[in-house]
């Protein structure tokens, strides 16, 4: 199963909203599918429409104080990125690199922090502007087209049972498990330290699997429901 490499990524934003937020910056890591060894790294800042008015007559997420405030960004700084659309292009470029039979089931598994949520369908959005897109099944081509890993719902089905667990949050498992939060909210340190966590509870899903009798476990009808 593990033949396809692992595209870790985030995206720092000027809003909550994923369906009109407008991307300020993008990060990413390629990741080895087998051993997650580091194969390659993305990061680019991203301008935006900083005037409001003109961001909301485009159709856009007007850039919200309280994003600024969490990403440390100035309207300046984002006025003077590199536009979207040459990011992307870049983005697109890198995560090529990793599909190794050039299809989109052969295509890099995309990974992160509440991707499903959020990044995910930033993603949708930027493959149908810019492409690469699939007009007949209307869905982007860029990533693997069935599986994704959202690191977020893979700690709930760790925690959920423990009630010493108020939170999961990027935040409160950079305090449990002992990484640093300098640079927090910055997309490629979220980015190191979402592989981080991915790769600490995807060996340790290795290793009890291992030991773990799945085949024919119902054969004798003990069921749970």
């Amino acid at each position: 199963m593990a033949n396809r490499d692992l595209i870790v990524f985030d995206f720092e934003t000027g809003g909550r909203d994923p369906r009109i937020c407008q991307p300020t910056q993008l990060a990413a890591l390629a990741l080895d599918g087998r051993n997650f060894k580091l194969k390659g790294t993305f990061n680019s800042e991203i301008r935006a429409e900083v005037d409001d008015e003109k961001a909301i007559a485009k159709g856009l997420g007007p850039i919200e104080e309280g994003a600024l405030k969490v990403t440390g960004k100035t309207r300046e700084q984002i006025a003077k990125a590199p536009h979207l659309k040459t990011v992307w292009k870049k983005f697109t470029q890198f995560v090529d690199k990793y599909n190794w039979k050039g299809t989109s089931f052969f295509a890099p598994i995309p990974a992160g922090f509440n991707i499903l949520g959020y990044d995910m369908i930033i993603i949708d959005r930027l493959c149908k502007e810019f492409g690469p897109w699939d007009d007949k099944r209307e869905r982007q081509k860029l990533f693997h087209q069935i599986y994704k890993i959202d690191v977020m719902d893979n700690v709930f089905m760790w925690t959920e049972g423990d009630p010493n667990v108020k939170s999961i949050s990027m935040d409160s498992l950079r305090e449990r498990m002992g990484l640093s939060s300098e640079n927090a909210h910055d997309a490629l340190q979220d980015v190191k330290d979402t592989a981080n966590v991915m790769i600490k509870f995807m060996k340790t899903h290795r290793a009890v699997y291992r030991n773990l009798k799945v085949d024919k476990a119902f054969a004798n009808g003990d069921l749970y429901v």
